[in-house]
């Protein structure tokens, strides 16, 4: 896998519900720092289970990602990715549920099968009142 291939793959594993095309994205030790619950996971199968329980918590709603502003650095063994990633919950009759956009920052390593994300950072800009912003890019 390319650093560009994980952004189409990604798409492609959450309209699917394709768990393990997702979790195949990660290295067994990334750190993902995530905006929901925990926060920040490190463990080698706690980001499995996070994707595994997302995807299969869906019933009949699919989930629409797309990427923007995708800007990728890579030298080496090394690379870096960030992007605004919008979510969409659709309904089994195409309609639009719920949607939110964040910023997503990445950083791969290449490994003897290709790139793998090491680190994953998930945010969103917070206004001064210490509410979520929307982001509107």
């Amino acid at each position: 896998m390319e650093i560009k291939d994980f952004f189409s793959i990604y798409q492609s594993s959450a309209w699917h519900k394709d768990t393990k095309a997702m979790i195949n994205l990660y290295d067994q030790h990334a750190v993902i720092f995530d905006m929901w619950d925990q926060g920040c996971h490190s463990k080698p199968l706690e980001w499995t289970n996070i994707i595994t329980d997302w995807l299969g918590s869906l019933g009949e709603e699919k989930v629409k990602v797309e990427f923007e502003m995708v800007k990728i650095h890579q030298s080496g063994n090394v690379g870096f990715a960030s992007a605004l990633i919008q979510f969409q919950a659709i309904s089994s009759e195409g309609t639009i549920l719920r949607s939110m956009k964040n910023r997503i920052t990445l950083g791969f390593s290449k490994f003897e099968n290709g790139w793998k994300v090491i680190h994953q950072h998930t945010s969103a800009p917070i206004n001064s009142n210490g509410l979520t912003a929307i982001l509107d890019i």
